[in-house]
């Protein structure tokens, strides 16, 4: 038997994954998820333990030491996943900010770093030279994989700018990719989950 060509392999795979979108993807006929749909939760019962470990998890903030666990917040949070080397990220954090200026504390920020080659004190030198004074974190990799699994493998992708709304009543959808202004992100505060 003569081992497939390059180009027979190549066509299998882009035939599975066709095959794999049609299952995955809305067909139009609004029958199927919609892109505002895509990792909502209503607060509901997870089905897998580890799906809302990232609002579970304990995790330490690299400004102060303190442990804190997202679930915890009785405000609305904006969970953005971030690298240090990312200027879209920054734009993003700039934007948080002046929203912070604004609100005070009454939307709590959770800035995780999905970078594995960026460490804790990375993290606190981009958060001081820049003045940001929120919650900061070493994302752990069951963090960022719960989060990848609910909301989608670009929340591992930070020049997306990826944020996540978590509402008082528990709550959580993912916000449009890219830059989002601090009246967008206090538009989307008050619209809720």
């Amino acid at each position: 038997m003569t081992p497939p060509t390059r180009r027979a392999l190549l066509g299998a795979l882009a035939l599975g994954s066709v095959s794999v979108a049609g299952c995955l993807g809305d067909d139009g006929d609004g029958d199927g998820p919609s892109a505002d749909s895509v990792g909502a939760t209503d607060g509901g019962d997870e089905t897998d333990a580890d799906a809302a470990a990232w609002a579970t998890t304990p995790l330490e903030d690299v400004l102060t030491g303190e442990t804190f666990v997202v679930e915890d917040f009785d405000r609305p949070v904006l969970l953005e996943t971030f690298a240090v080397w990312c200027s879209t990220c920054l734009a993003q954090q700039r934007a948080a900010n002046e929203l912070h200026e604004r609100v005070g504390d009454d939307v709590v920020t959770v800035a995780l770093n999905v970078d594995q080659n960026e460490d804790a004190e990375a993290v606190r030198t981009h958060a001081e030279e820049h003045g940001f004074d929120w919650y900061w974190a070493v994302s752990p990799p069951a963090v960022t994989r719960s989060l990848t699994d609910q909301f989608g493998q670009t929340m591992a992708s930070p020049p997306s700018a990826p944020v996540v709304l978590r509402c008082t009543g528990g709550g959580a959808r993912r916000l449009e990719d890219g830059v989002k202004s601090a009246d967008t992100l206090a538009t989307e505060v008050d619209a809720g989950c």
